[in-house]
């Protein structure tokens, strides 16, 4: 899906259907100066009125056919050469899965070289959304609008050097694309770059810049697969040497795993699990063991049902009971 721009965006699903009744401001609740706003649109030309109707009706009507009035305004502010009503028309024939009806609104708002439409447009392409696929169109607009300064632009382009879809693979493309949309806030693009680090792909093999970047991740928004990914490199022997770790740390490895657990993260819910059965930085906890494998099976990490299987062989009725109510909490309490 398209990352909607913020522009008088709404559902068109509203609290009441009426086919009954016509356009009628009467039905609703609206304002004084929003009501005399509006009656002084039906008669109006001026597109700054009409933007601003339109907006009322679309975003804060009950009823269907002043949804569509407000509708009428915009496309007739679009038509007049209005960009930002344009982009929402292009928005709400998308979000309606009207796809060529978007594709020629955006295409319609182009000339503006708004990074978003660019962005949009590459999004179309790229999926073959009203239109065949066409991933180096797709990558010709993504390139623009990342460009432009547009960080999922940028995010998405780095993925097809990383790839090689649509255009010739290049790590170091790759790697300098998620570094741009990184330096704009985007967590993923910090994970994703990590990952190029640890691996060494596009840039010099580091694994302490890994760290910073899957820790700076954390840091602005709990990033759960960066969690995941320090507790590997924690828990796993085969990091040590390119980390620099004289032995793996279980307990690091179970805090981070905690951490992305508690975001929702499958197999970080299963690392914990295993962490509890095995005694891997903590002491061995069968209920708690039973209980993070239950819940990430139920977020769907089909391994930890022969985990479930083998832990409640060695566990009482007691026990299994105990760790259901524990996997009941813990889910409540799941980001």
């Amino acid at each position: 899906m398209i990352k909607q721009s913020g522009i008088f965006l709404t559902s068109l699903s509203l609290v009441l259907s009426a086919n009954a009744f016509a356009y009628d401001l009467d039905l609703e609740y609206f304002e004084s100066e929003d009501i005399a706003l509006l009656k002084a649109a039906e008669k109006s030309s001026d597109n700054e009125l009409l933007m601003k109707a339109a907006s009322l009706l679309i975003e804060d009507s009950m009823y269907d056919e002043n949804v569509d009035r407000g509708y009428e305004y915009m496309k007739k502010v679009a038509q007049a050469g209005e960009v930002k009503a344009m982009i929402s028309l292009a928005d709400m024939h998308y979000d309606n899965d009207q796809y060529e009806k978007a594709l020629r609104w955006y295409h319609k708002a182009e000339q503006s070289k708004d990074p978003y439409v660019l962005y949009s447009l590459a999004v179309m392409y790229f999926d073959g959304e009203g239109t065949p696929v066409d991933y180096k169109k797709g990558n010709d607009y993504y390139l623009a609008s990342a460009q432009a300064g547009y960080s999922d632009a940028m995010y998405q382009l780095a993925f097809s050097y990383n790839d090689g879809k649509g255009i010739g693979q290049d790590f170091s493309k790759a790697a300098y694309w998620f570094e741009q949309a990184a330096n704009l806030g985007d967590v993923s693009a910090m994970y994703n770059l990590g990952i190029s680090f640890l691996k060494g792909e596009g840039v010099d093999k580091s694994c302490s810049k890994a760290m910073q970047l899957f820790n700076n991740a954390i840091d602005e928004d709990e990033h759960a697969l960066s969690y995941a990914k320090m507790g590997d490199i924690y828990s796993y022997a085969e990091y040590k040497k390119a980390c620099n770790f004289k032995t793996t740390d279980y307990k690091k490895a179970l805090e981070y795993y905690t951490g992305g657990a508690m975001q929702g993260n499958a197999y970080s819910q299963y690392s914990v699990g295993y962490a509890y059965r095995n005694g891997h930085g903590t002491w061995s906890d069968f209920v708690k063991a039973l209980a993070w494998f239950e819940v990430a099976y139920e977020y769907g990490d089909s391994d930890a049902e022969k985990e479930i299987a083998d832990v409640k062989q060695h566990m009482s009725k007691e026990d299994i009971a105990s760790a259901t109510q524990l996997k009941d909490s813990l889910i409540e309490e799941i980001w």
